[in-house]
Formats: structure tokens, C-alpha cells, sequence
């Protein structure tokens, strides 16, 4: 019986390696990969230095790493394909990941907005910065692209620095600059707590509220509200010694399409199985799970990744578990089953449909946000339908609960974006309104007829936007209410105007 036994497994064994053989091809993953990272002694090198370490010892996979200046650098020698891996700010990459051009493999931090001021520069809010000496990152950084889109959205004229990271403090501390913008991880950040403790001079500056929620409602996926804590850089004395409001991306490892799948599945297995040793940059990797976190608010993501996510496994040699947990008899068998070319084919139809069901997801959301931001009531519609779908696939065990939980995140962060959105617009409709019933209050006093003619062209215009569905029937109640509670506070003062003026009560129930 013991020789039955061993013969069996032998011949499973057999049969495992050659399917595997035959399934992958002549061909073999790389033995190495190019990665693009940052400065000497950065927090990208840091970073990068601790994924090389996750892939070579999980990955079987050498990384070459190459200093840059950060993440535009980095995002032009990925698409100029010198290297396969980019280290690269989410804000940075966003243009070329709609555009198909880079595919995303994991979430590896967040990196919150610094704005650094010297105390006697009386800079309090990310507005003042204007017309101000402000360290803006090198040419080349994710600190430079950062820089330029916060002056470009809000319409603000530095005078701009482009010194690299030392220098700018050494600028700060000399009174040669007023401020600097910096964009990193609190969690990793030693050279820039250093910097801050050397010079008790230096305060963090707040972005305000009003900014933040546009910015955030603009480009979701780019970037976030977050705080920075008080006292996150040192305790005593206390840096910062407030909590600070800001924006903040995301540090994202990218890659292009081409890149094989096995490779880029090699690399993601690497920092999902190493997750922890991940928190040092990404301190929710601690406690979270890694899995959502690692992909948290991407649409884009390499095909090669996606199938790491979804199995959770290595993707090489998932069934060894089973030769672990099992003896030899029942190895045997399970291996004989799962590998024959049946399985396989089942296993491939399954992978490529669920592939399909994530890119037909993707697209479908791409179409629905060429409506935003004129056609949010029509988008917010068209998704809801879309996650009605993918209800009903898994009700019926069409998709598994994996490849829902993926599509439904993806669902719920557009729909999200969408109801952020007509409520931005519900809260300007409303205050149009208010100013458009405040001019015609005043023309009220000076030219009856004409107020009269401006309030019937008021009421027909509400009726027409109700009846296009650009304001829901609750908004328009509100400002016909309002338009009412006008009429009725001046009427003592235009009698003769009561009888014509007055809302009638049908195009309120409308």
C-alpha cells in the first residue's frame, strides 16, 4: 500500500509539472526588472529599497533601481520604455492612465500637501503664498508637477525656487524664500523632521476648506482631504502644533500594458504577501486590509495585478498549499482534478470573463464621466444601472464575491463622485436664485412693471429646468417657496402688484 501511495503521488507530480510547463510556454518571467525611484536617501529610494527586498526575497526577481529626481522624471522614462516599473505620485500619472498609456500595480502611501512657512512671512492660508518667494521642487519632481497645478487651479503667481530639498531649507532658514510646498509621507519622512526641529522658525500653513472640497470634487482620484496630526513630526516641541487640513495623493508603483503579466503578478504578490513591512510608508497596512488597501481608488490597474487581488495567492504555484496540507494519497487525487485540461480550461474561461467583466466596468464609467460635470443627474443614473447588473450577476453566481466587492468599489466611487457633484450644483443653483430674487426686490422699489416682467420670466424659467430635470422637484419647490415668501414681504409697499405676481398653485404641485 505505502508503494501504491508513493507512486501515485509521483505520477500527480508528474502531471503537475508537465501541465505547468505546458501552460506557461517555452518561456520563463525575467530574472530582472528596471525600477525608477527617486533622490539618494529619499523617501522614494527608501521606498524603492524596501520593495527590491520584497521581490527578490518572495518574487525570485533582482530589481535594478535607478535614482531620479522623482515622479515626472520617472513617468518619462517608464512611456520611453527604459525602464518596467515607475515609482510616481497619483496627481502625476493620472493624464497618462486614462490615456492607456500606464497601468497601475499598487497603492505603496499617501503623500500629504506640507506647505512650510517661515513665522514673520504672515502666510496663513495656501492663498497668501501669492506673489510670494515659494520653494516650488525640483525640475523633474512629483513636488514640481504638484506645485504647478495648485498655481494653475487657483490662479496664484509664485516667485518660484526650483532648489532642490536641502537647499530650499537652507533658503528658509536665511529668509531667502518665504515658503515651500512638499509632498511626501509622514510616516517616512526623517530628512524633512529634521529639517523642521533645526528650524523652530518654520510653521505649517492649512489649505483651506473651500479649496480642498474643489479640488477633491474636480479630480477624486488624484487627491484627498486628509490632516496632518498635531505633533506627527515631534512631540516636544510639538511640530506641527496643530492638526493641519490639506490635500493629499497617493504614491502609486505603475507600468506599462506590455509589461508581461506573469512578471507584473510577481511583483504584486511580492508587496501583498511583504504588506507589513510596507507600514513604515503606508501606516494603515498595519491594521487594514492589505488587499483594498494596495488598490484603493484605481481604476486602472494592470491585468497581471488584478489576478493577484483576486485569487490572493502566489501565482506561480498556488497548488503546492495543497501538497502542504494534505497527504499523499489526498494530494494526489486533488492535484490530478484541479490540473487536468478541463480545470484548466474552466479556470482560464473564469479568469478571462471576469477580466472582461472589469474592463467592459471600466469603460462603461469612462463613457458615464463624458457626462460630468453638465449631466451628473444622467451619470449618477447610468451607474446606478450599471451596479443594478452586477447585483443581479452575483445573485445568480455569475461573478464571485471577489470580482463583485471590485466592481462595486469601482461603481460606488463614480456614483460618489457624482452625488459630490449635483450637490455643488444644488447649492449654486440656489444661491443664483438668491441674488437673481435680491436684484428683483430692488427693481421692485424703483420699476414695478419691470419686476413684474423679471418675476414671470423667474417662474418660466424654473418650470422649463424642472421639466429638462436640470433641478430636482424638491430644489424647485424650495425656490418657489422663495419667490413667494418675496412676493408676500413687499406686497405691503406694491398692493396692485399682488393679483399678478403671485405663484399660481398648479406649477408648485408640478
Amino acid at each position: 500500500m505505502p508503494k501504491l501511495r508513493l507512486s501515485l503521488f509521483k505520477f500527480a507530480f508528474s502531471c503537475v509539472m508537465g501541465v505547468a510547463l505546458f501552460s506557461s510556454g517555452c518561456s520563463r518571467s525575467p530574472k530582472s526588472i528596471t525600477l525608477s525611484s527617486g533622490t539618494p536617501q529619499g523617501y522614494y529610494s527608501r521606498l524603492a529599497g524596501q520593495l527590491s527586498s520584497a521581490v527578490s526575497r518572495t518574487g525570485d526577481l533582482k530589481v535594478e533601481n535607478r535614482a531620479s529626481q522623482g515622479s515626472i522624471e520617472n513617468l518619462k522614462r517608464l512611456l520611453d520604455r527604459q525602464v518596467d516599473f515607475a515609482l510616481v505620485q497619483l496627481d502625476v500619472v493620472s493624464d497618462a492612465m486614462r490615456d492607456g498609456k500606464v497601468q497601475a500595480v499598487a497603492i505603496l502611501a499617501n503623500e500629504p500637501i506640507h506647505i512650510i512657512a517661515t513665522r514673520d512671512a504672515k502666510i496663513r492660508s495656501l492663498t497668501d503664498l501669492n506673489r510670494k518667494r515659494v520653494g516650488v521642487g525640483a525640475p523633474g519632481s512629483g513636488i514640481r508637477f504638484t506645485s504647478d497645478y495648485l498655481s494653475k487651479a487657483f490662479n496664484l503667481k509664485f516667485q518660484e525656487d526650483s532648489s532642490n530639498f536641502r537647499e530650499t531649507f537652507r533658503k528658509l532658514s536665511t529668509r531667502q524664500l518665504d515658503a515651500t510646498i512638499y509632498v511626501g509621507t509622514t510616516g517616512a519622512s526623517e530628512l524633512l523632521r529634521q529639517q523642521l526641529i533645526a528650524n523652530p522658525t518654520l510653521q505649517f500653513v492649512p489649505i483651506e476648506p473651500e479649496l480642498i472640497n474643489y479640488l477633491t470634487n474636480r479630480d477624486p482620484g488624484a487627491y484627498q482631504s486628509v490632516t496632518i496630526p498635531q505633533g506627527i513630526y515631534n512631540p516636544r516641541p510639538t511640530i506641527p502644533d496643530r492638526d493641519i487640513s490639506t490635500l493629499a495623493t497617493a504614491t502609486v508603483l505603475v507600468t506599462r500594458p506590455d509589461v508581461r503579466d506573469e512578471t507584473v503578478g510577481l511583483v504584486t504578490w511580492s508587496i501583498l504577501y511583504n504588506s507589513r513591512r510596507f507600514s513604515l510608508f503606508y501606516p494603515e497596512l498595519q491594521i487594514g486590509e492589505a488587499r483594498s488597501l494596495l488598490q484603493k481608488n484605481l481604476l486602472y490597474i494592470h491585468p497581471g495585478a488584478q489576478d493577484v487581488y483576486a485569487q490572493n495567492a502566489d501565482p506561480r504555484n498556488a497548488w503546492l498549499r495543497y501538497i502542504e496540507s494534505n497527504n499523499d494519497l489526498q494530494a494526489g487525487i486533488v492535484i490530478l482534478l484541479s490540473t487536468s485540461t478541463i480545470g484548466l480550461v474552466i479556470q482560464r474561461w473564469k479568469r478571462d470573463r471576469c477580466k472582461k467583466l472589469l474592463a467592459a466596468t471600466v469603460t462603461r464609467i469612462n463613457e458615464l464621466k463624458q457626462l460630468l460635470p453638465h449631466n451628473a443627474q444622467q451619470a449618477l443614473l447610468g451607474i446606478d444601472d450599471l451596479s443594478q447588473e452586477h447585483r443581479l450577476m452575483f445573485i445568480e453566481g455569475s461573478i464571485t464575491s471577489d470580482v463583485y466587492e471590485q466592481v462595486q468599489h469601482k461603481t460606488q466611487t463614480f456614483a460618489e463622485q457624482c452625488r459630490n457633484i449635483l450637490e455643488q450644483q444644488r447649492k449654486q443653483f440656489i444661491l443664483d436664485t438668491l441674488l437673481i430674487l435680491d436684484d428683483w426686490q430692488a427693481s421692485l422699489q424703483v420699476d414695478p412693471q419691470a419686476a413684474l416682467e423679471k418675476l414671470t420670466y423667474l417662474k418660466q424659467q424654473y418650470r422649463e429646468m424642472l421639466i429638462a430635470d436640470q433641478v430636482e422637484i424638491q430644489a424647485y419647490i424650495e425656490l418657489m417657496e422663495l419667490t413667494l415668501l418675496s412676493v408676500m414681504t413687499l406686497a405691503g409697499t406694491a398692493p396692485k402688484l399682488r393679483s399678478t405676481v403671485e405663484p399660481d398653485e398648479s406649477s408648485i404641485a408640478s
